[in-house]
């Protein structure tokens, strides 16, 4: 098959793709930007197989990506927040009860969080500096967020 058979077939499939994406989003601006980008992603891939096919999964990808990203940056409604006190005697009550939680971590964690959070070491300098593969140091310190996120609500 050619470029132009396969573009042919894309094109024909618009209102497929199109629908798939408004489905998933919600959204006619976004459901047209991601198709417009699966499209553009399977026009540029070398002669494939499958490029109908390849293009559904381009949009149900980019429409997952989206979705994921409009979590990530949902602005907040009003009222939403909870009432917080910007009081510094109970910032810093709340500070001491992290340090406490963050103390009684084991040894290792401890210090992977205060090099990576509070010397600001990158993944790299820390693999260099602990002989520990990045992904084992992403794992360690995944789980050290998780004890003091338990222990925090406990103790809030």
């Amino acid at each position: 098959m050619n470029r132009a058979e396969t573009r042919q077939q894309l094109v024909d499939h618009y209102l497929d793709y199109y629908a798939l994406a408004k489905a998933m989003l919600e959204d006619d601006d976004d459901a047209r930007d991601v198709v417009q980008e699966a499209l553009a992603r399977t026009l540029a891939m070398p002669l494939l197989q499958k490029p109908v096919e390849y293009c559904y999964q381009a949009v149900r990808r980019l429409a997952v990506d989206t979705m994921r990203y409009r979590m990530r940056t949902k602005p907040l409604e009003e009222g939403e927040l909870t009432d917080v006190s910007t009081d510094d005697d109970s910032y810093a009550a709340l500070l001491e009860r992290v340090r406490k939680v963050q103390e009684g971590l084991p040894m290792a964690m401890r210090a992977l969080l205060r090099l990576r959070y509070e010397k600001e070491l990158s993944y790299a300098e820390l693999e260099k500096l602990t002989g520990l593969s990045a992904i084992t140091i992403r794992r360690r310190l995944k789980e050290a967020k998780r004890m003091m996120k338990e222990q925090l609500e406990v103790v809030i």
